[in-house]
């Protein structure tokens, strides 16, 4: 349960609740909450939904694709590699 603390229209939590409860914070914020996080009682950070013009990234616009015509087959297993690789020491 999130310590309920208003500052205005925000609420305060600590950095333990940020941190015990970050799951709960993180929905919450989802939902449009803002919150100002708190170390030992001075407010620190302030956690609040973005906005389409705060996102720092671009959506990818399809899946990526891997290929497999990079992959390498060998006879050889791991354990006789590594042998052969211990064996140079």
């Amino acid at each position: 349960m999130l310590h309920r603390c208003y500052t205005g229209d925000m609420r305060t939590i600590s950095q333990r609740e940020m941190r015990n409860d970050s799951g709960q914070v993180l929905r919450e914020v989802e939902d449009g909450e803002t919150f100002v996080v708190t170390r030992r009682g001075t407010p620190v950070a302030r956690i609040m939904p973005l906005t389409e013009g705060h996102l720092a990234y671009r959506p990818a616009r399809r899946p990526a694709r891997f290929s497999t015509q990079d992959l390498v087959s060998i006879d050889t297993t791991t354990e006789e590699l590594l042998d052969e690789l211990r064996a140079e020491r």
